[in-house]
This record gives structure tokens, C-alpha cells and sequence, in this order.
């Protein structure tokens, strides 16, 4: 797959030179996207992993060059796995945010070699624990309604539809609660082989993923202390939950509108019961 039209600044296609393949994961806050990159470790032609690297152009306002710089020193996996790699693995797998990188999506599409993989989580799961985890740390739970994701998160998917890009759509709630019905079909689709294998590993909570000097660092704790993908128990909280202030209660209503809309999309990934039942 490519991308004839968008040219890529000069250091960051030198930096995306370096890999054989690259697979890019795009997810809204809160809808276990680390978790879901986590199985990616373990696959052993995947060598490298990058956190985020747009990151540091929302939140500190850097330029593309920032961005290049984490390709260029992206996380070692060689060392976390569970079981040891091809020696010539060289793949690397990117985590990113709608929100954070916005309008540079395009950028970040012509870094992929593979479908884009989109993750979801109904809206009323992801916000109210974005919203708890803000309060864990002292923060304003009423966040900028852009950093929900929902919006952007669509408009992404629309632009792949636009440009031919392959992409699928993946619920949290589905991978999380049949990983060995789920993970199979997503590596299918990327061209890797998969062993349930993948679905366990060593926890590792001395890696670092923040790139803002410790900021985001408690969102991380959980996945990175684990041994293995685990359900999603939380109950869904109701509307009433979340506060009329702001418009955030018609925001998530508008979020679970594109969640429902991306639900029935011809592109996700369903569970063999969905898929009986449609």
C-alpha cells in the first residue's frame, strides 16, 4: 500500500526506511489500546514499538521533526518478549491518538505498509474513565471534548474510505472478552502469522511509555504490570452519569452515535457469534 500523492518530509521517511514493515493502531483515550499493541510484542517478526509519537506535537506544540526523532528510537521489544524473536525481525507497530495527530493523519497513513487498525469502545466506558483517571491525578475531569477522539477518529476512517486506504475497525469489548476469536482474524488482515501464544507475556513495569516527562505515565500502569489480555468487566454508566455542564452529556451522546454508526460498519471485526446472529 501507498500513498503517491502525500511526500514525506525528508527525515521521517528516512526514519520509516529503517523498518520492513510498519503497523499503525489508532484508538480514542481509555479503549485499551496499549493492551491491544501489547499482543503485537509478541509477535516475532514485530522488532520495535513507538508510543505515540504525535504525542509531543498536541500537548507541547513540536514539529514533525519530534515525530521523527521517536521513530528513530523506538522501543526494543527484543528484550520484553516471551519468547524470542526472529534475529531478523526489523517490523515496528505505532500506538497513536486520533486527537494527537490530527491533521497530520495523512502523514501518519503514509507511514503504514499494512491496514490501519481503528479501535473503539462505547464512548460511555472510554470518557467517564479518562474523566476518573483526570481526577486521579488532580486534574479537570472536563477535559477538551476534542481529546474524547470521536470525532476525529471518524473523520480518520472517512478519509481512509475517501483514499483506498485498507483499514479495519476493532471493539475493545471483542478482543478483550474473545482475544482467541478476534486476534486471529486481526493478524490475518495484516499478513502475520498468530499463536495464541501472543495473548500471554512477562510483565514489564519498569518500561517507560510517557513522552511528557511522567504526565501520562498512570495511564500505563495497569497494562504494563499484566500477563495477558483480560476481559472488560466495567459496567456501562448510564447518561445521567456524566454532567449536562459543558454540553457533556449531549457530547456523549453524539460519540455513542458514531460509535453505533461505526458498529455496523462493513469494516470491523466480528466475533464468530456477531457474525452468526448478522
Amino acid at each position: 500500500m501507498s500513498l503517491p500523492e502525500l511526500t514525506l518530509p525528508p527525515r521521517l521517511a528516512a526514519a520509516r526506511a529503517r523498518f520492513s514493515e510498519v503497523f499503525v493502531v489508532v484508538s480514542p483515550p481509555r479503549c485499551s489500546s496499549t493492551a491491544f499493541a501489547r499482543v503485537f510484542w509478541e509477535q516475532p517478526s514485530v522488532r520495535y514499538y513507538c508510543h505515540e509519537p504525535f504525542e509531543v506535537t498536541y500537548y507541547e506544540g513540536q514539529g514533525v521533526d519530534a515525530v521523527a526523532a521517536k521513530l528513530e528510537s523506538p522501543l526494543d521489544l527484543a528484550p520484553l518478549k516471551s519468547t524470542q524473536g526472529s534475529a531478523e525481525a526489523r517490523a515496528l507497530v505505532i500506538k497513536e491518538m486520533p486527537y494527537q495527530v490530527g491533521d497530520r493523519f495523512p502523514m501518519l497513513a503514509a507511514l503504514t505498509s499494512r491496514p490501519i487498525v481503528f479501535l473503539m469502545r462505547d464512548p460511555r466506558l472510554n470518557i467517564a474513565s479518562r474523566m476518573a483517571r483526570k481526577v486521579q491525578v488532580g486534574d479537570d475531569p472536563l477535559f477538551p471534548q476534542v481529546e474524547s477522539g470521536w470525532e476525529l477518529w471518524q473523520s480518520q476512517i472517512e478519509w481512509c474510505r475517501d483514499h483506498d486506504v485498507p483499514h479495519l475497525l476493532v471493539d475493545s469489548g471483542d478482543f478483550r472478552s474473545q482475544p482467541a476469536d478476534i486476534f486471529p482474524q486481526v493478524f490475518d488482515q495484516l499478513g502475520l502469522p498468530f499463536s495464541p501464544t501472543m495473548l500471554e507475556w512477562q510483565p514489564c513495569p519498569e518500561v517507560e511509555l510517557d513522552n511528557l516527562g511522567g504526565k501520562h505515565r498512570h495511564l500505563y500502569g495497569s497494562v504494563l504490570a499484566s500477563a495477558g489480555m483480560l476481559p472488560d468487566t466495567t459496567p456501562i454508566p448510564s447518561l445521567e452519569h456524566f454532567p449536562a455542564e459543558k454540553g457533556w452529556r449531549r457530547h456523549v451522546e453524539d460519540c455513542l452515535a458514531i460509535y453505533e454508526w461505526a458498529a455496523a460498519a462493513p469494516e470491523r471485526l466480528l466475533t464468530r457469534a456477531a457474525s452468526l446472529i448478522s
